[in-house]
């Protein structure tokens, strides 16, 4: 069974969907989870996303069993970034675990051109706010992590990524950041790999976030049977945090459906997820 009792760990994005998944499965196995994100009121979201903001999922992590310590920021601030590392540092003394999830791309979404529509027809706002909120921050919050891990000589870092990097998905930055992703977490696994502290890239399959929920209400073509629970894949990066031996890890790319399989993680309800026909592409 894993356990986490004395491991720290940060996880970016938080507030809701799969961060938020990550932190609570961290925290059902006892880890101290500094949970980061921008939402501290929901007064304004969307009723499917009432209760999603940093406090309330920083609660949650305690209430399954870990230590959730709220730290709200904006990831694409250097100075705020570099204050939860700071805090990190002088409350805990060490950190364990960071998983880099956030990225920012509601308002796109919301602005109807994120999908279908051609790459010289959309702003170029897209390119600059999924390129900061979600790869400048992931390298930014890697390079505070490392300075906290490379002296004691044991860390893994986790990067979120999805298999858009493979093949053509969503639009064209969106393919880009996610293999900017896997290339930034397999060059800084070289780069770590002498002082024992791991970087790879994570792929969830289809996941059940309140977003994907809300959207399959009313859209019949999106089909979420036989995906994944935000939970699951938490679960999948307490597994690899909990593991000793991460070197064969280290600059690769993992899916949540093969940790479920090779750990014996299970959803709540028992059912384990699969790959999914695009994951095997």
């Amino acid at each position: 069974m894993v356990d986490l009792h004395g491991r720290v760990a940060i996880v970016t994005g938080a507030s809701r969907g799969v961060g938020k998944g990550i932190a609570l499965g961290l925290g059902e196995a006892g880890a101290t989870v500094y949970v980061t994100g921008r939402t501290v009121d929901d007064s304004r979201l969307p009723p499917f996303l009432k209760g999603t903001t940093v406090p309330q999922s920083a609660q949650e992590v305690s209430l399954r069993g870990g230590v959730g310590i709220a730290h709200p920021c904006d990831l694409g601030d250097d100075a705020q970034m570099e204050e939860l590392f700071q805090r990190v540092s002088r409350e805990q003394g060490r950190l364990d675990l960071l998983v880099n999830n956030a990225w920012s791309a509601a308002d796109h979404i919301l602005g109807g051109y994120f999908f279908g529509t051609p790459f010289w027809e959309q702003p170029l706002s897209l390119w600059d706010d999924l390129m900061n909120v979600g790869l400048r921050c992931h390298y930014a919050a890697s390079r505070w992590a490392a300075r906290m891990m490379v002296p004691k000589g044991e860390g893994l870092m986790v990067n979120i990524s999805y298999y858009g990097s493979r093949h053509y998905m969503n639009n064209v930055v969106y393919g880009v950041r996610q293999g900017a992703i896997d290339k930034l977490s397999a060059d800084m696994a070289h780069e770590l790999a002498p002082f024992n502290v791991c970087s790879l890239s994570l792929y969830p399959g289809v996941v059940r976030t309140e977003g994907m929920v809300a959207a399959a209400s009313f859209d019949p073509s999106i089909d979420l049977s036989g995906s994944e629970s935000p939970l699951f894949v938490g679960r999948c990066v307490g597994a690899l945090c909990w593991e000793r031996d991460r070197s064969a890890y280290n600059g690769t790319t993992l899916y949540t459906a093969d940790l479920g399989r090779l750990y014996g993680i299970e959803e709540e309800n028992g059912f384990r997820p699969e790959r999914s026909e695009g994951e095997r592409r």
